[in-house]
């Protein structure tokens, strides 16, 4: 499971994050696809939200990353 997958399943919207973890929706978006990179202080303001560890955090960041290869990948191929 992902990030955004994650944050789906405990049904919080973006907007509800952002505005108690202090980051912009963007940023969000982009740490959830793994498009940027996941820093500490972010994983931190994660885990301390979604009540899990540090290290949970970074396992669906890092599979939300794979995803996102993946797709990269993928659509290289068929070009």
């Amino acid at each position: 499971m992902n990030l955004k997958e994650f944050r789906d399943s405990r049904g919080s919207q973006r907007k509800f994050v952002v505005a108690n973890i202090g980051i912009c929706g963007k940023h969000l978006n982009d740490v959830e696809a793994g498009r940027v990179n996941l820093t500490d202080n972010v994983a931190t303001k994660l885990s301390q939200f979604y009540n899990v560890s540090v290290d949970t955090i970074k396992k669906m960041y890092e599979e939300g990353k794979n995803e996102t290869n993946r797709d990269t990948k993928k659509a290289s191929a068929a070009s």
